[in-house]
């Protein structure tokens, strides 16, 4: 006969879990929707103290509210910015111990179908794609890393792609920024674990996001959650400096 009921067992491990992460301190860059989102409740809900960052101030303080997290606006791809949302974090903490990179856009605007010419789309929209989805990530291990460097063990985690790996015809700018930030994490991860900052980058395919195209989500084929996502993520965040493979 087991000393403790299951269900009395889980309460006691979720306890202990928010317990080792009561002083653990998680940025998380767009975290007003979709994998950030999932994110940031993962993180909450093992006790992380957590910041939702986002353009979106309506989805990121909705977000923050949900999960008892701080909320503040950030645009990725303004220098200016990462340094006074990091100041306020310095401010209130002292040091950051986990840093999700995840914010990202595609070059047409959200959900929108990627049948027509891809081209004129290109001419409009690529210097803010590659701002966000590129400069965004150097930006943030750069701004943050004094105080990932004040951790006991800093860990950062990036949401790059899995046409970061292979081409998308629909949208070549996406695809070369996700392919230019697996290059950046792998060439950048000696230097920071020099310092004891780890870093690591997943790969998605399909996810259940406000992202994803109209067209795309109507033939159907089979598409990861962001909670799914969410965890690997966190399993990312979690592995030992010696155990981040470049």
């Amino acid at each position: 006969t087991p000393l403790y009921s299951s269900a009395a067992s889980d309460v006691y491990k979720r306890q202990l879990m928010s317990a080792e992460h009561s002083e653990e301190v998680a940025l998380v860059t767009g975290g007003g929707s979709g994998i950030g989102a999932a994110l940031c409740s993962h993180l909450a809900g093992r006790g992380t103290k957590v910041w939702v960052a986002d353009v979106d101030e309506i989805g990121g303080q909705r977000v923050a509210n949900d999960i008892g997290g701080t909320f503040v606006r950030l645009d990725v791809g303004d220098s200016d910015n990462w340094a006074g949302v990091l100041d306020q974090v310095e401010d209130a903490f002292g040091h950051l111990d986990a840093l999700a990179l995840n914010a990202g856009i595609m070059i047409r605007p959200q959900g929108e179908n990627t049948e027509d010419d891809v081209l004129p789309w290109i001419l409009k929209n690529h210097e803010k794609v590659v701002s966000v989805n590129l400069n965004g990530v150097l930006l943030g291990i750069l701004g943050a890393l004094h105080l990932l460097e004040q951790s006991a063990r800093g860990r950062i985690v990036v949401t790059s792609s899995g046409v970061g790996l292979k081409p998308l015809e629909s949208d070549p700018v996406y695809s070369m920024t996700k392919h230019g930030v697996i290059g950046l994490v792998r060439s950048i991860a000696g230097p920071l674990a020099e310092r004891n900052v780890s870093i690591g980058a997943v790969c998605p395919g399909g996810v259940d996001t406000p992202m994803m195209s109209a067209d795309v989500r109507a033939t159907g084929r089979k598409i990861a959650s962001a909670s799914n996502m969410a965890s690997s993520l966190i399993s990312v965040l979690d592995k030992p400096l010696s155990l981040i493979h470049i």
